[in-house]
């Protein structure tokens, strides 16, 4: 008679968030991670830094949750190092951590540190084009690292240890695009413009690395072509930026062009009334939510050859990518979308089966859970 196969308790995997808020997008991703995991394998804990909107989106998901804002990294103070590697040594006892999972260098280094003592691997999820100080004292604290996109291997270039690094794209939940009723009036109704009129949509936080000033000058090279309206959908990160692009709407005129909305509406439903999406980030992009949001809704994307957000969409099949600064090639690339519906239906078309294709959260899960196989089924230190 055969013996009966006893399951094996799932591993608690302890997460650190950056920030206790839903409004970025490493947030979501990260709340999408933990809330799909397979449970019978692994059982997550999140530390997030304050009480806010994440952590009551955890609990309604019966995520079990910790209050703790780690201290400023400062290795020149061992009295508060010592107090905070002492305390995650506790939550590390407590709840039997077998991996732990990391998302900002400051959390990576604590938690590094204690992983370290406490032979724990160590996962650290870059979401973030932009060089730390700390790098080189973080990647060895590491047992593995996943970037959001390829291109920022170019961030640890000085350490030719590909072991460690895998590339894991953000994912997007395909039935949050399929089932979202809209909750707002019909954007054409609202703003009483006709069918021949082009909506532009930009979903970013309203800041200078997102470039929404010279999105707006690009934009004023439409005003003779067609109709338009661009939204600017996102929070007003900088407030001196903020009134920059308004000062360039009332310069080139645009004021009946241009519309700041508000981001806390049901945005998955506003991208599906745009005509095209444009992220124009003149600096740096790790690989924006927003992209692939707005490939899952349907719509050509223009992105910015920066960071990874070549890596969302195919060059003329799915969206544009433009050269940063370059604000004639971005106007040519509306106006080339702007006037073909028929080319704008077809990007649409491939933007979507490439998502269903590469950037379905199911996929960002399965691949994670596979690190964490790996991690945990042999030697990892």
């Amino acid at each position: 008679m055969k013996e009966k196969t006893v399951p094996s308790e799932p591993k608690n995997i302890l997460y650190f968030s950056s920030f206790g808020n839903l409004r970025w997008g490493g947030q979501k991703s990260l709340f999408h991670l933990v809330t799909r995991l397979d449970k019978q394998k692994y059982r997550p804990y999140v530390v997030l830094p304050t009480d806010e909107d994440f952590a009551e989106a955890l609990r309604q998901k019966n995520v079990e949750i910790v209050i703790q804002n780690l201290p400023s990294t400062n290795l020149f103070n061992p009295f508060l190092l010592l107090s905070t590697i002492r305390f995650l040594f506790k939550l590390i006892n407590d709840y039997e951590i077998a991996l732990i999972h990391t998302d900002g260098p400051r959390n990576t280094l604590y938690a590094g540190l204690a992983a370290k003592f406490k032979r724990r691997p160590l996962v650290w999820h870059i979401r973030s084009s932009e060089k730390d100080r700390y790098d080189a004292l973080l990647v060895p604290l590491c047992t593995k690292i996943i970037l959001v996109a390829n291109a920022l291997r170019r961030r640890f270039a000085w350490t030719r240890n590909n072991k460690k690094f895998t590339t894991i794209h953000n994912g997007v939940d395909l039935s949050e695009f399929d089932n979202s009723a809209s909750l707002c009036p019909n954007i054409r109704s609202e703003y009483n413009m006709g069918e021949d009129a082009i909506l532009i949509g930009s979903f970013a936080r309203i800041d200078a690395m997102k470039g929404q000033r010279h999105l707006i000058e690009a934009c004023e090279k439409l005003r003779k072509i067609f109709p338009f309206k661009l939204f600017l959908y996102g929070e007003v990160f900088d407030q001196d930026y903020y009134h920059a692009c308004i000062k360039t709407i009332e310069k080139l005129g645009l004021q009946e062009c241009v519309v700041f909305g508000n981001h806390k509406k049901d945005i998955f439903s506003i991208m599906k009334e745009m005509d095209l999406v444009v992220l124009n980030s003149p600096i740096a992009e790790a690989f924006s939510r927003s992209v692939i949001e707005a490939m899952a809704a349907g719509k050509p994307v223009i992105v910015t050859d920066v960071g990874g957000s070549a890596e969302a969409i195919e060059e003329g099949v799915s969206g544009f990518v433009v050269t940063p600064g370059d604000t004639e090639m971005l106007a040519d690339r509306m106006v080339r979308l702007g006037k073909d519906k028929e080319l704008r239906e077809k990007f649409g078309f491939e933007a979507r089966k490439r998502v269903e294709n590469l950037f379905t959260i199911e996929m960002n899960v399965e691949k994670t859970e596979l690190i964490y196989a790996e991690l945990l089924g042999g030697k990892t230190h």
